[in-house]
């Protein structure tokens, strides 16, 4: 039987959907279809500031798609970056229930996971959007990540929270409302991306997975086959971009200009080209030569979060590209340079078919397919097989200029996301990135913690 499933992924620059369908008899996901469809800068670091547009970009993306594969959409999960996310690293424990044989069971695991579903957030307009095991530690020495057997008197675990502020998501949530589209699930971007852009060895020895967005830059890293740390740093491929504007004639298409002769080592340019660009004769090394100043500022702001994490000689695969701007040449070798990591380019991708892989025609939309595959952890989305007649008028009005939005609109997208949130049992969000501290950051966002990490302490 075929199940599809549709991912959202709303980036600073754009919102791009992926239809993508899976048969019980096969465990790879075929891609049916990708539609891109540009956000207008109503996505500012990469957060939701314009529902109506990006909703109406979600819309276009749908009626494309459905055009395109003879199908309606009725549902879709989305996924959101860490610009609306943050992890805290939270420990505790339990005593072994069986104390007569001292080997622990499932059901210490369970209590423990019941302790640290009551963890509170401090802000009340902040949720736990998902709670995560990392390891465990048997009368608090003996490290492992399965306990289950094994003899002692307590056990300890240590959990990945990811915490959201709630303003964000809802945001997100009117932007489907305003599209058609039911929202079935939010995902955090950085706690799903891995499957599809790390191999199991790589996940296993540990990497770290940068994805340079538009305004953000969004830091993953996986060790153990799990999702260690992530967080975002507010700096992405704009900053090239105004970076180049200063070099550039009014009006130049920079993304085009980055396209046909970005290059991330200005030593690997000829220093005596000279390139027409509008009216002016611009040196290609100059060009170089901005964007590679830019480069090393990211690269050693993704190397300083992930030593500050405590993972500096940890993470033996190194670093994964991924973003739209990751097809600049040579950025691989700049961050291998400037990190002494090894570093590649997500060009080799996991978990699907090798007609799907060849549909994944950009960097810039592989977090859209990571989406569309952890959707099946859930449920399908309900997609209709059948044609879909539009006429011409309708055409016309779907590609009318886009008006701003009026308060009526607002209002009522509001009253249909109440009704959504009613039916959800746990809900997200996020705040705006900032230069962030670890220690910060785990210290000043929880309390309610039930237990302590020392059994001396209980």
């Amino acid at each position: 039987m075929k199940h599809y499933f549709v991912g959202v992924d709303i980036g600073t620059s754009n919102v791009v959907m992926v239809v993508g369908s899976k048969t019980d008899s096969s465990p790879l996901f075929n891609i049916e279809g990708v539609s891109v469809q540009p956000s207008k800068k109503s996505v500012l670091d990469g957060l939701v500031s314009n529902i109506e547009v990006v909703g109406n970009a979600i819309k276009t993306a749908k009626k494309e798609l459905e055009t395109e594969l003879g199908i309606k959409i009725e549902q879709a999960y989305a996924g959101i970056g860490s610009s609306y996310a943050r992890s805290v690293k939270i420990e505790d424990w339990v005593p072994v229930k069986n104390k007569k044989t001292g080997v622990i069971g499932k059901e210490d695991i369970l209590i423990l996971e019941q302790i640290f579903k009551q963890v509170k957030t401090e802000n009340r307009s902040e949720v736990i959007h998902g709670i995560t095991p990392l390891c465990y530690y048997v009368n608090g020495e003996k490290r492992t990540l399965d306990p289950v057997g094994q003899k002692g008197s307590w056990l300890k675990g240590d959990y990945l929270f990811s915490i959201c502020i709630s303003e964000h998501l809802r945001l997100v949530k009117m932007a489907f409302v305003k599209a058609g589209i039911d929202l079935i699930s939010i995902f955090v971007n950085p706690m799903i991306t891995s499957p599809l852009l790390l191999s199991e060895q790589e996940a296993k020895e540990g990497a770290v997975i940068v994805d340079i967005g538009g305004g953000i830059t969004d830091i993953t890293v996986v060790k153990e086959g799990r999702v260690q740390y992530f967080v975002s740093i507010p700096i992405g491929a704009e900053s090239i971009d105004s970076d180049l504007k200063s070099i550039l004639p009014p009006n130049s298409n920079i993304a085009s200009v980055k396209h046909k002769y970005g290059h991330a080592i200005s030593s690997q340019v000829p220093d005596n080209q000279v390139i027409p660009i509008g009216n002016k004769n611009i040196i290609h090394r100059n060009i170089a030569t901005v964007i590679e100043a830019r480069l090393m500022d990211i690269a050693e702001m993704v190397l300083s979060e992930v030593r500050q994490a405590g993972f500096g000689g940890l993470v033996n695969a190194g670093i994964v590209l991924t973003g739209g701007s990751v097809a600049i040449e040579g950025i691989d070798l700049l961050f291998e340079r400037e990190t002494s990591l090894p570093c590649r380019k997500a060009t080799q991708l996991y978990g699907l078919t090798e007609g799907a892989k060849e549909r994944v025609a950009t960097f810039g939309q592989q977090t859209a397919v990571a989406i569309m595959m952890n959707a099946a952890n859930f449920a399908p989305t309900i997609v209709v097989e059948q044609p879909r007649v539009e006429t011409a008028e309708q055409r016309v009005v779907e590609n009318a200029p886009t008006q701003q939005p009026q308060s009526s609109s607002l209002t009522e997208a509001e009253a249909e996301v109440e009704k959504v949130e009613q039916k959800e049992p746990q809900k997200q969000e996020k705040r705006k990135p900032e230069p962030k501290s670890r220690g910060n950051r785990i210290g000043s966002f929880i309390k309610g913690l039930m237990g302590y990490s020392d059994p001396t302490k209980k």
